[in-house]
């Protein structure tokens, strides 16, 4: 029998979906711009950073993958520079970013 219930995993997956849904709803307002969406993918790598390797291992690389390809698209100068710029950045989730983008 498995240790972990069902709520638990729900829970586990609510964390991933949040921060999608959030960044959905700041890009589709009127004043978002490049820092905003590339700010959303750095809390997007964040949380997937915390997805527990043990009990969702295969969940957890299948969403590596995905955002380590969504990151190539974002993987330019510009969109770095528009990100360390943003009044939000404050020195977050840089190392995290990286550290996906390299598994």
């Amino acid at each position: 029998m498995r240790k972990r219930g069902f709520f638990q995993d729900v829970q586990d997956l609510s964390n991933i979906i949040k921060p999608i849904k959030d960044s959905i709803t700041l890009l589709e307002g009127k004043y978002a711009n490049l820092a905003d969406c590339f700010f959303s993918l750095a809390q997007l790598g964040a949380a997937i950073k915390k997805i527990p390797e043990l009990e969702h291992k295969m969940f957890r690389q299948h969403c590596i993958k995905s955002f380590n390809e969504r990151f190539k698209e974002f993987d330019f100068d510009e969109h770095l520079l528009a990100y360390y710029l943003h009044p939000g950045y404050q020195g977050k989730y840089t190392d995290k970013i990286i550290y996906l983008y390299f598994i």
